[in-house]
């Protein structure tokens, strides 16, 4: 999922580059070209939040996982040793 995402954020990159040169190459007044250039950044930014926020959540997932499997092991280990004492 995270590859669909990185890819899809790749892809509103090139959009908003583009974006940005066809709001430049045809653009009359600096208020069009704000607000093209303002419409490139959030092509651009939503996909990259996203992407991250994703890649965030999976992280932590795995983070919680790796930390319940280390507690296990604590604790089958602990009663190990107090069975042999």
């Amino acid at each position: 999922m995270t590859i669909f995402l990185y890819c899809l954020t790749l892809l509103a990159s090139l959009a908003a580059g583009g974006t940005l040169f066809l709001t430049f190459a045809s653009s009359g007044s600096a208020p069009q070209q704000a607000a093209g250039a303002a419409m490139a950044v959030a092509i651009a930014i939503i996909p990259y939040v996203f992407s991250r926020c994703v890649q965030i959540c999976v992280s932590e997932n795995n983070r919680r996982n790796e930390n319940q499997r280390l507690l296990d092991r604590l604790d089958s280990l602990e009663r190990a040793i107090s069975g042999k004492a």
